[in-house]
């Protein structure tokens, strides 16, 4: 039996019938949660920001030549920072904000000391 909920972890549990009392019988149960695979943008904005470069202005053009490895254009990658900015704080310890005006400006600051 699975057992998914919002107020509650993830669970398996393992039951067995039980034909002469007519009963359910519990046998056993598996907790392990979910761990969400890492995000590989995220992965390179992290290993970007370094000791020597903790801060970062641009736009998501000049974003992109410091990350070669993300294919994506840059509205993409606007729209996609934009979505987990706060996974990139709570998780990697960066601040990101969009800056508008004549010309959109990406403002990263790494804000904890990384692990």
């Amino acid at each position: 039996m699975d057992i998914v909920g919002r107020d509650q972890p993830d669970q398996e549990l393992t039951i067995e019938f039980d034909r002469k009392q007519c009963i359910w019988k519990f046998q056993k149960a598996e907790t392990e949660l979910w761990k969400q695979p890492p995000n590989p943008l995220l992965e390179a904005i992290n290993e970007f920001l370094t000791e020597e470069v903790q801060e970062w202005e641009g736009t998501a053009t000049e974003l992109l030549k410091q990350l070669p490895d993300m294919q994506l254009s840059a509205n993409v990658l606007s729209r996609r920072l934009n979505v987990v900015n706060s996974q990139l704080l709570n998780d990697y310890g960066i601040f990101y904000d969009n800056k508008r005006g004549h010309e959109r400006k990406i403002i990263l600051k790494r804000l904890e000391q990384k692990e």
